[in-house]
């Protein structure tokens, strides 16, 4: 029977070093969900790497065969990264238990949303437990083969988070765009 828990980094890495290896090892990571309008570019801020991470396990006995983790961003964002099921595993909806621990997380936290950067391949899986690319926050847009995707929790914090965010932009200069 597979159970779930939580794990440390010394437990997470070996995972993540088999099945993601082109994915940064930090336990945190310094993207941010929204890119710059302009450029493009993804936003990043150094202080999306000050949130204490949390790391959760799949086990089948005692073996670890699957992994998630999430840590906050600024402004009560909480990312979604290093979602990982062993290959023979896949198919049982290890992920998308993972990733309600993940969920849940966010919400004890009092995030306002929890965001990913999947790959095309696995996004079937973050549709699956509701994640989105498009809404009247956000439409985001393929990078190579990987796309942002997000669970809104507080549908009024992600408002206030948007306005904050889109005024922001207009302070700088950027045109701000459209999410038809």
């Amino acid at each position: 029977m597979i159970h779930y828990k939580r794990i440390t980094w010394e437990e997470i890495l070996p995972m993540w070093e088999e099945g993601m290896p082109n994915m940064s090892k930090d336990p945190t990571s310094a993207m941010g969900m929204y890119l710059h309008p302009e450029t493009d570019e993804p936003l990043y801020d150094l202080q999306h790497m000050k949130g204490a991470p949390t790391f959760y396990g799949a086990f089948d006995g005692d073996k670890l065969i699957g992994v998630n983790s999430g840590h906050m961003n600024m402004d009560r964002v909480y990312r979604s990264r290093g979602l990982y099921v062993k290959e023979n595993y896949r198919g049982n909806q290890i992920a998308q238990k993972l990733l309600m621990k993940t969920i849940a997380q966010a919400r004890h936290e009092k995030a306002i949303c929890c965001w990913s950067f999947p790959s095309k391949e696995a996004f079937s899986t973050y549709r699956w437990m509701q994640f989105q690319l498009k809404t009247c926050f956000f439409n985001f847009q393929y990078q190579d083969n990987n796309i942002r995707a997000c669970y809104i929790i507080d549908h009024p914090g992600m408002c206030d988070y948007h306005a904050k965010f889109y005024s922001m932009l207009s302070d700088v200069g950027a045109p701000i765009p459209e999410l038809n």
